[in-house]
């Protein structure tokens, strides 16, 4: 014969019992700051260079150069068919084309290096401006040439050492 069940073990109590959301809190607590802490948060790379300053002529009678002072005004100018460099003194050209032209169809920017670095060789001390220059580029020049050629012109790498070449670099619209 079975027995009938216990009325205490079917009784459902039913109990008002709020949740503890201490241990929940604490966690966020912990967690929160962590994540934060941890996140690799978007790294931006910045070229430096230097714009021309938009001035008015009270601006430009400031900046009127010495009669003494000899510049080099160093300028690159970045076309479809290569490189023109151009001084003070006039543009450097192979046979009436480029002064670097294109190799295979590409920008030649270990030539164009080794050509600075001649150059600044030349004019240390003879040029105030030895460590300026100007790159130019037709409106048709994409963005990675124009960095690439900027990288070329600050700096060469000659026997495993890194010199510099021209670290102030300023841009400009090119003009042939």
């Amino acid at each position: 014969m079975a027995y009938r069940p216990s009325y205490r073990r079917t009784e459902k109590r039913i109990e008002n019992v709020e949740p503890n959301l201490t241990p929940v809190m604490n966690l966020m607590v912990v967690i929160i700051p962590l994540l934060l802490t941890s996140a690799q948060f978007i790294k931006i790379s910045v070229i430096e260079l230097n714009l021309p300053p938009a001035a008015g002529p009270k601006m430009t009678e400031l900046q009127q150069p010495k009669e003494s002072e000899l510049k080099l005004d160093l300028a690159v100018t970045i076309t479809d068919q290569g490189f023109f460099i151009s001084t003070a003194a006039g543009i450097l050209h192979s046979d009436q084309g480029p002064s670097i032209p294109k190799k295979n169809g590409e920008y030649d920017y270990e030539t164009l290096a080794r050509r600075l670095y001649e150059i600044k060789q030349k004019a240390l001390g003879k040029f105030k401006d030895t460590d300026s220059i100007i790159i130019q580029a037709e409106p048709e020049v994409d963005y990675q040439t124009l960095v690439s050629t900027m990288d070329a012109s600050r700096s060469i790498k000659l026997q495993g050492r890194e010199i510099a070449l021209f670290p102030k670099v300023s841009l400009s619209a090119a003009v042939l």
